[in-house]
């Protein structure tokens, strides 16, 4: 296994077992979205999945499945096709679930499917598509069984201004967080099982890097690229058993170089 995807996993699993004692996990903060992502609904439940900060480093990582809610000034949007095929943008913030996915990397964002067609969206003219805003935050929902639940005061300041400390590191770590949000795009595309996806891959790949008003840097290019030829290769001789699951762990590595990065900004001199 390369050295910083080795690094990446000590760190999650040192972060999962920070706390001795059960205490409610990390606030999260939500990367923006560069672009919008489109939901994929399945069984009356449409979802995407979003890229995510820890926010809290001296509170214990969340576990998968762990309920979450927006937190203060957090802005959720909504693209929904109509009858006449324009795009309507609808806030949704108080309409989505949220759900820790992979620690504190990334969070599901769900709503019944019967929501979007309440608001008037028609699947045969498109696929609808979320947004997420540059200052938004996730707060874990209460749990009775957590011993040290998080504070008002403590809420206050995590989605308030150090969460503007963290959204001023991912303008400065411009690289790794354009990267991350190309390969989330194309994660967002891939379906969430154990399915064969390489050709799925191929033309999301495709799709989303050839698409000019992304506008990507020659860095972020040679950086997308390089991971994209690692995948194919740990996808051919079976180091992973979907494409999906490469990137994935990609993507993880890149958002907690950002986080530690977070981190250092949040101390006193940082």
């Amino acid at each position: 296994m390369p050295a910083k995807i080795m690094s990446a996993f000590i760190s999650l699993v040192f972060i999962s077992l920070a706390s001795s004692v059960q205490a409610s996990p990390q606030i999260l903060g939500l990367m923006a979205t560069a672009a919008p992502l489109p939901l994929t609904c399945e069984d009356g439940i449409c979802k995407a999945e979003i890229t995510t900060v820890c926010l809290q480093e001296h509170r214990a990582a969340p576990m998968p499945g762990r309920a979450y809610k927006a937190g203060q000034g957090t802005k959720i949007t909504m693209g929904i096709l109509g009858s006449s095929g324009q795009v309507k943008n609808i806030s949704v913030v108080q309409k989505v679930s949220i759900s820790a996915r992979r620690h504190y990397t990334s969070v599901g964002i769900s709503l019944p499917e019967k929501i979007l067609t309440q608001l008037g969206h028609k699947p045969s003219k498109g696929q609808a598509v979320i947004s997420v805003g540059a200052m938004a935050s996730a707060v874990p929902v209460p749990d009775a069984a957590d011993k040290k639940p998080l504070s008002a005061f403590e809420i206050e300041k995590y989605t308030g201004p150090l969460r503007q400390v963290a959204k001023d590191v991912f303008g400065r770590d411009s690289i790794n967080v354009q990267t991350t949000q190309h390969l989330n795009q194309v994660i967002n595309r891939l379906p969430d099982s154990f399915a064969s996806d390489k050709n799925q891959f191929e033309k999301s790949w495709a799709k989303i890097t050839n698409n000019k008003a992304r506008k990507l840097t020659p860095a972020v290019k040679r950086a997308t690229s390089q991971i994209a030829e690692t995948c194919r290769y740990e996808y051919s001789v079976g180091v992973y058993a979907t494409m999906r699951s490469c990137l994935e762990q990609h993507h993880d590595v890149l958002a907690s170089d950002t986080n530690k990065k977070v981190w250092q900004a949040m101390k006193p001199g940082g």
